[in-house]
């Protein structure tokens, strides 16, 4: 291998780790701005698009192989064989929209002037907006993430999604790189490359602009306890350990009712439908003492769900104060090979005993409190998101159209204790926050439980299974009912930059159609 093609590797690992660390839990998210840059001058003067597609390969593989590296420590739950040959496909698959995207670079027709970055950061959001709904979608990685816990990065979420965020960091990117690959000519390209840094000095003034409004901002709002339990999975497996942590989930919401809160809510998968429905008699009769005891405060809780004709489903569930099933939600976006097995037919089920069904519906879940010196008294109408479920924007934001006062993320990280992919799932909260300008709850078995207002902040402290937290009690400021501009209209920016990056496509084939004739 000659000395330039080692360098050209060199340049897209190089590319790979940067933005490997700009991520959770390493955290430096100033290292996106600057991530793609090696791999991009990499691409210039690329022999072949072969030798391209290997070169983004290396960088993809690298960066998703450190994002997903979670997935492999699945052992406890399955074959440790089953979960590294999983792992190792699907960094394999992720790794793939690099490869294709730096094709689609190296064909790129315009190599210099103002194209080139937007024309770079087009082709990579199609490719992100791509990955979050082929084979059921996964799109975790997109490169806004980065920023979650930088506030004034974030703001132009609520125009264009984390998409938006993503286009301008990458177009960023292209500038720097086209500076780099062009420095003989540097005043031809300068307009070329300063355009990109006015649009992220843009994005981060708008940003500072936005959030320095916010401190004015007076609401109406409900406290809302978080009782996360913080059960490992292993425990959770055990069908012998459930009746102690039936009573331990009794005990803590008994505790969190002491702080008298609007409403208590349980993360993912804690009661089992037959203890609401009653068929369980022993538990449900300790359900409803609990109740009694807590008085007009109703629950929001997550529930494995069993229907008459024998469907499982995974819920939300709203509870009044004195024990009425007020609404449910049944999780629409399950999780491949965890709660459901795609083509089940062919393939063995790998972790769950038995599959989960898809919800059909957006509901939203009334919470009410029933007295009898009141009557009964509607708090609000809230939506929520399960698990897997707050990775997906569009699936989230159809909440918010439906009318959600709040949105909250019922979640069981316990799966993944000790690695970076609870902080991972955390990262995507604050981004559905500012695409909706809506408060978010967060509560979370062996996760990150915590409160997020309408601008990504988290201003409330973290209950996670290593603090001595039991439950979180957070003031959550109800939405006025004004939508943004993602919220009305959802993934405009990325089905324009596939429109667009279609068309190139299509140009590209053409053209080599007609060379082709000529010669």
């Amino acid at each position: 291998m000659s000395l330039r093609k080692r360098y050209r590797y060199l340049f897209a690992a190089s590319s790979g780790i940067l933005l490997f660390c700009s991520f959770p839990s390493v955290n430096f998210f100033p290292l996106a701005w600057i991530a793609l840059v090696p791999l991009l001058v990499a691409l210039d003067g690329v022999e072949n698009w072969k030798f391209t597609f290997r070169i983004g390969y290396v960088a993809g593989f690298l960066f998703c192989a450190g994002l997903l590296i979670a997935i492999a420590l699945l052992y406890p739950y399955a074959n440790i064989f089953v979960t590294i040959l999983g792992y190792l496909l699907l960094v394999g698959y992720t790794a793939l929209y690099f490869a294709v995207f730096s094709v689609l670079v190296y064909h790129f027709p315009w190599k210099s002037g103002i194209l080139f970055p937007f024309g770079v950061a087009t082709i990579w959001v199609s490719l992100e907006w791509l990955r979050g709904w082929l084979l059921t979608g996964f799109p975790w990685g997109n490169v806004g993430y980065s920023q979650w816990n930088y506030h004034a990065g974030i703001q132009i979420a609520s125009i264009a999604g984390v998409y938006g965020v993503s286009f301008v960091i990458v177009c960023f990117n292209a500038g720097v790189a086209l500076l780099i690959r062009q420095r003989h000519l540097w005043r031809k390209e300068l307009v070329a490359t300063i355009i990109p840094f006015i649009l992220a000095v843009f994005t981060l003034v708008y940003g500072y602009v936005v959030t320095g409004r916010s401190a004015n901002n007076e609401t109406e709002s409900i406290e809302v306890a978080l009782v996360p339990g913080n059960i490992s999975q292993l425990d959770k497996w055990n069908p012998t350990k459930y009746p102690e942590i039936f009573m331990k989930y009794l005990n803590l919401t008994e505790k969190a009712a002491k702080e008298q809160p609007d409403v208590i809510v349980l993360p993912e998968t804690t009661i089992r439908g037959q203890v609401l429905s009653g068929e369980w008699a022993n538990y449900s009769k300790h359900f409803k003492q609990m109740l009694d005891r807590i008085g007009d405060i109703p629950l929001l809780v997550g529930a494995t769900d069993n229907e008459k004709s024998g469907d499982i489903y995974n819920r939300a569930i709203s509870v009044s104060s004195n024990g009425e099933i007020q609404g449910k939600y049944a999780k629409m976006h399950l999780v491949p090979f965890g709660e459901y097995v795609p083509l089940a037919d062919f393939l063995p089920n790998f972790i769950q005993f038995y599959p989960f069904e898809h919800g059909k519906t957006h509901n939203l879940l009334p919470l009410k409190n029933v007295s009898e010196e009141q009557g009964e008294e509607l708090l609000t109408q809230v939506g929520t998101s399960i698990c897997f479920e707050s990775s997906f924007p569009n699936h989230f934001r159809q909440f918010v159209k439906r009318g959600a006062a709040a949105m909250g993320i019922l979640t069981n990280d316990a799966w993944f204790a000790g690695t970076a992919l609870p902080e991972l799932h955390l990262a995507m909260a604050p981004m559905r926050a500012v695409e909706n300008r809506i408060s978010v709850f967060r509560c979370a078995n062996g996760g990150f439980t915590c409160a997020i207002d309408e601008y990504g902040r988290v201003y409330t402290r973290f209950v996670t299974p290593k603090t001595s937290d039991e439950f979180l009690i957070a003031e959550i400021a109800l939405s006025d009912g004004k939508t943004t501009l993602y919220t009305r209209y959802g993934d405009w920016l990325p089905i324009l930059c596939a429109l667009i990056s279609l068309s190139l496509i299509l140009y590209l084939v053409v053209m080599r159609l007609q060379k082709t004739k000529s010669t």
